[in-house]
């Protein structure tokens, strides 16, 4: 469902900050915590082809975040997002399901403002 992430009780608003551009390096998967209204908000962020990628950091099997047991959430090709807790694998570029799971990640729309900051959509 397009925009699910919305429906996070704690989703932040966009426009929200999630981190310095620079930060997202290619081929790469940092969970980070988007602090929104003093709350914060678990998020996946990727570069891919110069491309950014982010995700609900919350794999649907269970809603464990796939970090839970492993920092180590993406394949060695650089293709897939891992969960780390049950071994569910997701595509990166679609967050969509590839094995171990019924869902999809949640996408969150997010690009790259001219102060060097990637922010919510």
């Amino acid at each position: 469902m397009q925009d699910a992430w919305r429906n996070y009780a704690n989703a932040p608003q966009e426009g929200a900050i999630v981190c310095p551009s620079n930060l997202i390096e290619e081929g790469n998967a940092h969970c980070i915590e988007v602090i929104s209204n003093d709350e914060s908000f678990p998020v996946i962020v990727t570069r891919i082809n110069g491309a950014i990628y982010c995700y609900v950091n919350a794999c649907p099997h269970q809603y464990l975040p796939l970090n839970y047991r492993s920092e180590s959430i993406i394949s060695s090709d650089r293709s897939r997002l891992l969960c780390s807790a049950h071994g569910a694998a997701f595509d990166i570029k679609t967050g969509n399901c590839l094995a171990g799971a019924f869902d999809n990640l949640d996408a969150i729309p997010v690009f790259e403002d001219p102060q060097g900051n990637v922010c919510i959509g």
